[in-house]
């Protein structure tokens, strides 16, 4: 083949992939408008779930915990410790003072980790997405529920404080079973409130989050949760 074939032919390949990648950007972009997105306003008028307790006369002592598939004490930020805060963003979202919702580059990590493994995972998340899958969404692993969830986290990030949405994720992420929120698992494991909690437990709490069950202080992975 001439060199002058060769141009050509290269000319019209590259043609033919900026063709086909703006198509599928443009069909891409038409089936994100066109996708049902949930209102903001389900999440910010939402009433969260909580267990109903029953004290004695004195309030101290719990008598009943009356629930069905749901424990939850819902607790400003101000009453959860620094160090389970510090703690969970460090090993959840390190970047969550300083990003806009969404990670970028985690996203196309997650993406070609994706692709490689031939099915939707999980990375990537930060703690607004993961506020915004667990409030707005359903669990489902599929490409229209990655996307609702990123549309929506860059959308709460614009109407609530970054405390406010660390204050939501606490209140509501899973420790395991029937156990939500940093207070009712720091009440359930040590047996104290979540602000009194040392260094060392908070560890331990920002560890499960991100697999409760597997990851469960009650389970057969202790050796694994205390590697993390």
């Amino acid at each position: 083949m001439s060199r002058r074939k060769k141009r050509k032919f290269i000319r019209s390949f590259v043609l033919f992939v900026l063709s086909a990648f703006f198509i599928c950007i443009g069909a891409l972009a038409l089936w994100v408008a066109t996708m049902k997105i949930p209102d903001l306003n389900n999440f910010t008028t939402r009433v969260v779930t909580q267990s109903t307790k029953i004290y004695d006369r004195t309030g101290a002592i719990l008598l009943y915990d009356v629930n069905t598939d749901t424990k939850r004490t819902v607790v400003p930020l101000s009453e959860i410790s620094l160090n389970l805060q510090k703690a969970t963003i460090a090993v959840e979202d390190s970047d969550f003072y300083n990003h806009f919702g969404v990670r970028p580059m985690a996203i196309l990590r997650a993406a070609i980790d994706d692709v490689l493994s031939g099915k939707v995972n999980q990375g990537g998340s930060t703690i607004t997405q993961q506020v915004v899958k667990n409030s707005l969404l359903t669990q489902d692993k599929t490409i229209a529920r990655k996307i609702k969830e990123l549309v929506l986290a860059i959308k709460l990030e614009k109407v609530m404080t970054k405390d406010q949405i660390l204050e939501a994720y606490f209140n509501e992420i899973s420790y395991g079973g029937t156990i939500y929120g940093a207070e009712e698992a720091s009440q359930a494991f040590y047996g104290k409130p979540v602000k009194d909690i040392s260094l060392a437990e908070a560890a331990y709490m920002a560890a499960i989050p991100q697999a409760p069950t597997y990851y469960s202080p009650y389970g057969t992975h202790r050796e694994e949760l205390n590697n993390r």
